[in-house]
């Protein structure tokens, strides 16, 4: 496993230069602790591309049970802000925004905001921490679906990313973060084997249950990993065709039937229209009275469709490959049958 302790020497950001500080982020291989796991470095330097560029600062945490963010920023608003102002200051930002779902911490931090930051207080539903809907609530911009928020100057990062930034730029490495395990949120080195973390005779999700997954063998915590759980899908019932899950997901979508599709182990490309708008939000988990884990199911189905869709791509151009084969033997058989008869046709010195 590569060293999570680069040396770092404290750098002052508000003298620093934009590259040096991007420099920094990328040498301690801070990526999106929100979940994605994506670079933090890359995804600043996109938005770089495409001024003007407003920042958000997510900390609406919409995994059902976790606190890890709520926790950071009651123990360290200070050091969350002094974070979207390095990255502000990477890219000139326009405008800063704070999303928290926490009213006390909304208050907080209005007594520490400077010029062209906002702070908002925006009620915890499993849509509202969504890039793109947290784009738009704030902003009032619409991300296109073929797009990327980078792409129209909109950064988002969670608090924990920008955490980690501030903490970098002061010379400290990216080695811990705050993990809610079952109802206990608490710091917890990076690198540590998840089945550690949470000793249980019950299978463990690493994440939240509703939106988390079963570990890998020998898995250990990451930087982007917010919760560790137990598994209260072990207990599921069968399904009791109520409905609840289609009323519970906020995108409408009929959760029921992708759940008995799924259950045919088989691919249905029908339906990947619904399976791609699905953002994995947990909220048919959380409402299923068979404790069943639908996400399980729906995410496994999408799976065999990108299998079934990748088999077809390649058999398209194996169709191609071989259809331009032959046109090409076709065309040299033409062509060798001319060039044939012509000879044939040429009058010859011993005629």
């Amino acid at each position: 496993m590569p060293s999570l302790n680069p040396s770092f020497t404290p750098i002052n950001w508000e003298q620093a230069t934009p590259d040096t500080l991007l420099e920094r982020i990328a040498e301690a291989k801070i990526v999106g602790m929100g979940g994605a796991g994506f670079p933090t470095a890359e995804k600043i330097a996109l938005a770089q591309k495409h001024p003007p560029n407003f920042v958000i600062a997510n900390g609406m945490e919409t995994d059902p049970g976790v606190n890890a963010d709520k926790v950071l920023l009651e123990r360290h608003l200070d050091d969350v802000l002094t974070g979207l102002r390095i990255v502000a200051k990477i890219l000139s930002a326009v405008q800063s925004f704070v999303a928290i779902a926490h009213e006390r911490t909304v208050q907080d931090a209005q007594s520490l905001l400077i010029d062209n930051e906002t702070v908002r207080y925006l009620k915890p539903t499993f849509q509202n921490g969504a890039e793109r809907e947290l784009i738009q609530i704030l902003t009032g911009h619409v991300v296109k679906d073929n797009s990327f928020p980078a792409f129209d100057g909109c950064l988002v990062l969670n608090v924990h990313t920008l955490f980690a930034i501030a903490e970098a730029i002061a010379g400290k490495p990216l080695t811990k973060r705050l993990v809610t395990v079952n109802d206990e949120t608490r710091w917890i080195d990076i690198g540590t084997p998840v089945e550690e973390i949470l000793e249980s005779r019950d299978p463990i999700r690493v994440g939240c249950y509703a939106t988390g997954k079963r570990p890998r063998a020998n898995e250990v915590l990451t930087a982007k990993v917010n919760a560790i759980s137990n598994d209260k899908s072990v207990r599921a019932l069968p399904c009791i065709h109520c409905g609840w899950c289609d009323e519970a997901c906020p995108r409408e979508l009929p959760v029921e039937s992708l759940f008995v599709l799924a259950e045919q182990l088989k691919p249905n490309l029908d339906v990947q229209d619904a399976l791609n708008r699905c953002n994995d939000c947990g909220a048919c988990v959380i409402a299923c009275p068979s404790n069943i884990h639908l996400l399980d199911h729906v995410r496994a189905l999408r799976q065999r469709n990108d299998t079934e869709r990748e088999r077809i791509s390649r058999a398209t151009q194996a169709r191609i490959r071989f259809d331009a084969r032959e046109q090409r033997l076709r065309s040299d058989a033409m062509s060798s049958d001319a060039k044939r008869s012509e000879r044939m046709q040429q009058q010859h010195k011993w005629q």
